[in-house]
Order: structure tokens, then C-alpha cells, then sequence
């Protein structure tokens, strides 16, 4: 039985779909090289937009594998079209859907709020220590109103439960932990997680169709603390024994702890 071939989510379109060498009139070429357009996104994603594949795969709804097979049949198509003069055309493919600017009006979500975490302008790391958000109301694909609200308390229980009171259907952030990501699973707020830069921006993107879904937990702070128990002069125990020794001893204990809201 012949391997079930898996689709994938587009979530953008090129504006260009040929692209022909420039060279005198006489030139006439004899092949032509066809680019997918899942192929085009694994471009688009990891090469452009500088996502890993497993962040790629994220946004494609498919596997790491499938983006590492597609991106570098991609690869090798484009270094051929340069290279050797080739025509080169993005056409076709096997995938679900495809999310660009007209999403909105496609799927019937005209009208939506999202949530961008904020200070200065600018997406603030984490999700749990954001003190403010930057709300978008989104009307037939084109931004209606923003409005920055300080956030009422940190900790991801109050920060999901102020969201869903906005009524916010998706959220644009930095950091993020996994306890964060299952509330707002469970809220039925969209993730899209890994954002830097201008909050607008981000915004922008999203509209468009081109920024990527990431619902996956992507913070992991370490921090170490050391902590030196000393046992001798003034720490000393008599146990009832008048030739007991004693001495000095140290103890150092290091903690790692994890942790991210």
C-alpha cells in the first residue's frame, strides 16, 4: 500500500510566480523548473523569515522531516535555476489550504481580537511578565482599532482569564511556558508564539497571512543559585565525647530550577 502523502498549510502566496534569465533575444530555453509551492513556503519560512524546521513544521501543520525533505528540494531547484539559466516557475503542490491576506473574509472571521504582549512599541519576551497588552480589532482583514491595557496581575491564570474576558481569539507573543499554552488552548485562544520587534508589524504580518503559528511552549530559563553550608568553629556539635575531632566542612548544593509563565 503506497504512503499516504500528507498536506500541508500555506500561509502565504508569492507575488511573482516565474522568474526567466535576461539575456539576448536568441536565448531559448529548453527546460523549465517547477517549484512547488510547499516548497516555496519551506523557502519563505526558514530561509526568509529564519524559522527552524521544527518551528516550520509547526506553522505547516506537518512533519520536520517533510520540511526537511521539501527545503532541500527547494534548495537544490533554486541553486540549479541560478546557476544554470534555468527558468524557474512555483506552481502546484499537494497541500490543505492556503491562509493570505483574504483569510479573514474566507473563513468568515471578520471580525476578531488579538492580543499582542507589549512595552514600547515593541512585543515584550514573555508572556507571564508582560505589563501590557496591545489589543487589535480586526474588521474584513483591516485593522479597526488599538488599545493598550495594563495587565491586571502577572502569572499566566490571571493573564488567560483577562484575555478571554477581552474576548481575544489570538495572541502574539515572545516567550512562553507550557502552562501558559494549555490554558489558552483550553480558552480557545490561537498561539502564536516567537515574536520579536514592532508589535504593529507582527500584527501586519498576521493579518497578511504570513506570520506563522507556533503554539508550542517555547521558554526555558535556567537559573542556578549556590548555596555553601559551612560546619566548624561555632557550627560544631558535641556529641559527648571529649576527644571528638572537629572539623570544617563545606557543602555546596546547586539548584536548577525552570521555570516560565
Amino acid at each position: 500500500m503506497a504512503r499516504q502523502i500528507q498536506s500541508k498549510i500555506i500561509r502565504s502566496q508569492p507575488v511573482l510566480k516565474s522568474w526567466y534569465p535576461s539575456t539576448d533575444e536568441t536565448y531559448s530555453p529548453k527546460s523549465e523548473l517547477i517549484l512547488n509551492l510547499e516548497e516555496w513556503e519551506c523557502l519563505r519560512l526558514v530561509d526568509y523569515m529564519g524559522l527552524s524546521q521544527q518551528e516550520a513544521s509547526i506553522s505547516m501543520e506537518t512533519s520536520r522531516q517533510s520540511v526537511q525533505y521539501l527545503l532541500q528540494s527547494a534548495r537544490k531547484k533554486v541553486a540549479r535555476a541560478l546557476v544554470e539559466s534555468i527558468p524557474l516557475s512555483i506552481d502546484g503542490g499537494n497541500y490543505t489550504k492556503i491562509l493570505n491576506e483574504n483569510t479573514f473574509k474566507e473563513e468568515g472571521n471578520n471580525n476578531m481580537k488579538i492580543a499582542v504582549t507589549f512595552e514600547n512599541d515593541k512585543v515584550f519576551s514573555h508572556f507571564g511578565r508582560t505589563p501590557y497588552f496591545a489589543i487589535y480589532e480586526i474588521e474584513d482583514g483591516n485593522l479597526k482599532n488599538k488599545t493598550i491595557v495594563e495587565t491586571p496581575a502577572s502569572g499566566h491564570g490571571a493573564l488567560v482569564d483577562f484575555l478571554t474576558e477581552q474576548k481575544v481569539e489570538a495572541l502574539i507573543c515572545g516567550g512562553i511556558g507550557g502552562g501558559a499554552v494549555n490554558a489558552l488552548r483550553e480558552s480557545g485562544i490561537s498561539i502564536y508564539s516567537g515574536a520579536s520587534g514592532d508589535a504593529d508589524e507582527q500584527v501586519d504580518s498576521f493579518i497578511k497571512g504570513q506570520l506563522p503559528m507556533s503554539g508550542e511552549a517555547n521558554c526555558d530559563h535556567k537559573h542556578e543559585h549556590k548555596h555553601e553550608h559551612g560546619h566548624g568553629e561555632g557550627n560544631c556539635h558535641n556529641h559527648g565525647n571529649e576527644n571528638h575531632s572537629c572539623h570544617d566542612h563545606k557543602h555546596e548544593h546547586k539548584h536548577e530550577h525552570k521555570h516560565c509563565k
